[in-house]
């Protein structure tokens, strides 16, 4: 095993740095998704979700359901979720620097 040691304030500068890049892929990605808003394609596939929230939980995207985190809509048993409210979630909780 190999280990790596950082000072804390070189691992500070990269932790910001790596939030700051995520917030910015986020930004873009919603951006994108606002330019190319089709109310047809707003609803996407759980396997699309989970890809774009980068979870591989469904007991975390249950949860997410049950705290009305993001929207969602069922018929019969097929579930889709609100790209758009993905996106949202996801500017409300990533950090900005």
């Amino acid at each position: 095993m190999e280990v790596i040691v950082f000072e804390k304030e070189a691992y500070q500068a990269l932790r910001k740095e790596l939030l700051q890049e995520m917030y910015e892929i986020v930004k873009n990605a919603k951006e994108e998704a606002l330019r190319n808003a089709d109310p047809a394609t707003d609803w996407i596939s759980p396997e699309e979700a989970h890809k774009l929230l980068g979870i591989k939980s469904k007991t975390t995207m249950q949860e997410l359901r049950d705290l009305e985190q993001i929207t969602y809509s069922i018929a019969g048993r097929r579930i889709k979720y609100s790209k758009k409210s993905i996106l949202a979630y996801l500017e409300r909780n990533i950090p900005k620097y």
